[in-house]
């Protein structure tokens, strides 16, 4: 007859169960095991566990395995995949171990029971302990560590992220280069947009002309995407000014082929003094200085600004008064003129009146109209004063910014090497560039890892052959497992062309898939691969590892599909 298997643990599955366990069991000293559904319950010390309920306990112990998914009283102990265990008396929670060391759980296992048997006998124990829904001192601790170590990971993962999207970034911008030597930009910051009528000549005689003008209004993030890799100096004041209205972005081509449009730009921006013009006098030249230095100003004092804005509305005012006077004047000359319009008018019409009676031959009215006075009195007023305006009230901002003092500020920019010329041409003037070269995107869709094996290589292509736009990348390597991947062909022709050389059973086909759709995924999913990352988090480091920025550079990896 076979033996009857011993249960060892009672499965708590929610919140219902686990209260009812602790209510029906205050006596009795209850060891619970906590895990996560997606991790699922250690069995590593099950062998001690026997021992725990049969031997050291004597059939007292009650052991739970609890899943705390739903236990909100234990919420604090989800989303880990390290074993916690809980010694629980009298609904209080008297120790928690974690871990799997199966020496020290036993001692601590053996000084718990212990514990409740001298409690049992009637002896006092006094020990500390803490409701269900309390985290002990140790626990904070852990859960304090928990949190740094999290926020360092987290911090590393941003950091990592930042460099390959930096490298991605720099490669997008190398790969445009070739195509865009014949063009550059340079921007000028809104306070100084008369700088490019009066640098035109400039170009003119370099052979270099306009093909494009932009006026845009900039933000924070643009605008340092727009110096990326460059020398502006990116200060609070210069940025301050660059956002603070339209700036001036100028595209210019190069008519001789044979010079380097940067270095070109750069030797007639930053290093070429003002040429003299003999056609105007010494005090009519431009100083002496590179039109950097011309047109760059360093940030005023707070104090500086608000008296220039003093003087300013004095000055205004001090106008408009003298406009409201000038104003003033030419309507009372043209009111006295108005009057004396109106009289000489008046007196015309008497003297046809006279003339109209005359040639009638009505002398007696013609005399009784002789000896009526004239008058001279029209509605016409000549003003004294003009009505008061409503004068505009300019309220102080107290919350207004202002940036230290003494920063520089240039004029303008212009970039100093290809690279922070292609990335600034494709932002300020993406349809000149698009018309010379079709830019990389900057940011890859989410995307995940899909490892095959080789033997199913020919059915994955077939059925990604409808998916192409949402392969970002695809190789062959030799891998066990992710760590130890060697990339070994581009594409199923290349691996066929030398599969001599390598073993099928430990090459994979590894495809990198944007789930911005995921009908590519699930249909690779059906042919049961080797891997699929987690998430399109872990998709993204995965990916990073696999395929680098340079990637298929210098080979078709998707012809297979043709």
């Amino acid at each position: 007859m076979a033996k009857k298997k011993i249960e060892l643990f009672i499965n708590i599955d929610n919140e219902k169960e686990f209260e009812y366990m602790l209510a029906h069991n205050l006596e009795r000293l209850i060891c619970a095991e906590l895990h996560s559904s997606f991790a699922g319950p250690c069995t590593a010390l099950d062998h001690l566990f026997v021992k725990i309920k049969l031997d050291w306990g004597d059939g007292k112990v009650v052991l739970l395995r609890v899943c705390v998914d739903e236990i909100q009283s234990l919420s604090r102990f989800q989303c880990q995949s390290e074993p916690v265990f809980l010694f629980i008396l009298n609904n209080k929670i008297t120790r928690v171990f974690r871990g799997v060391n199966n020496i020290l759980f036993a001692e601590v296992a053996k000084k718990e029971i212990d514990y409740y048997n001298k409690g049992f006998e009637g002896r006092l124990v006094e020990r500390p302990s803490y409701d269900i829904g309390e985290a002990s001192p140790e626990e904070q601790k852990w859960l304090k560590t928990r949190l740094l170590e999290r926020q360092e990971e987290e911090m590393l993962a941003v950091t990592q992220r930042n460099q390959r999207q930096a490298a991605r970034k720099r490669h997008r911008a190398e790969l445009m280069v070739p195509h865009l030597k014949h063009i550059n930009f340079v921007l000028y910051w809104p306070h100084a947009k008369h700088a490019h009528p009066e640098l035109y000549e400039r170009w003119d005689i370099n052979n270099i002309i306009m093909v494009g003008r932009e006026e845009i209004h900039l933000t924070k993030e643009i605008a340092e995407d727009v110096l990326y890799a460059g020398d502006a100096p990116i200060n609070e004041a210069s940025l301050h000014m660059l956002l603070s209205g339209p700036s001036l972005a100028i595209c210019f081509r190069l008519l001789d082929e044979d010079k380097h449009f940067v270095s070109l730009v750069r030797r007639i921006l930053y290093e070429e003094l003002a040429p003299l013009d003999e056609s105007k006098s010494l005090n009519e030249q431009f100083p002496r200085k590179t039109a950097f230095d011309l047109y760059k100003t360093f940030s005023p004092a707070k104090e500086d600004v608000l008296r220039k804005r003093h003087e300013d509305k004095l000055k205004r005012r001090d106008e408009a008064l003298e406009k409201r006077a000038r104003r003033l004047s030419e309507m009372q000359r043209l009111a006295r003129q108005a009057i004396e319009d109106a009289i000489q008018a008046k007196r015309a019409l008497r003297e046809q009146q006279k003339l109209q009676l005359l040639k009638a031959g009505n002398l007696s009215a013609l005399e009784k109209l002789r000896q009526e006075p004239f008058d001279e009195r029209v509605d016409i007023v000549v003003p004294e004063e003009l009505p008061e305006e409503e004068e505009s009230s300019e309220e102080e901002n107290y919350d207004e910014y202002f940036p230290p003092a003494g920063l520089v500020i240039p004029g303008f920019y212009s970039p100093p090497n290809d690279i922070a010329k292609a990335n600034g041409l494709a932002i300020l003037f993406p349809t000149l560039v698009s018309e010379n070269v079709t830019p990389e995107p900057e940011y890859l869709p989410p995307h995940v890892l899909v490892m095959i094996d080789m033997p199913k290589r020919y059915k994955a292509i077939e059925t990604m052959a409808n998916y192409k736009k949402e392969i970002i990348h695809m190789g062959i390597f030799k891998a066990t497992c992710l760590t130890d991947a060697v990339h070994i062909a581009y594409s199923v022709k290349q691996f066929d062309s030398k599969q001599g050389n390598h073993d099928l059973e430990s090459s994979k086909l590894a495809f990198m898939v944007s789930v911005k759709s995921d009908l590519a995924l699930l249909e690779l999913t059906d042919l049961i691969p080797f891997h699929v990352s987690r998430d399109p988090t872990v998709g993204e480091v995965e990916c990073a590892a696999l395929f680098s920025v340079d990637y298929s550079d210098h080979y078709n990896e998707f012809e297979d599909f043709v």
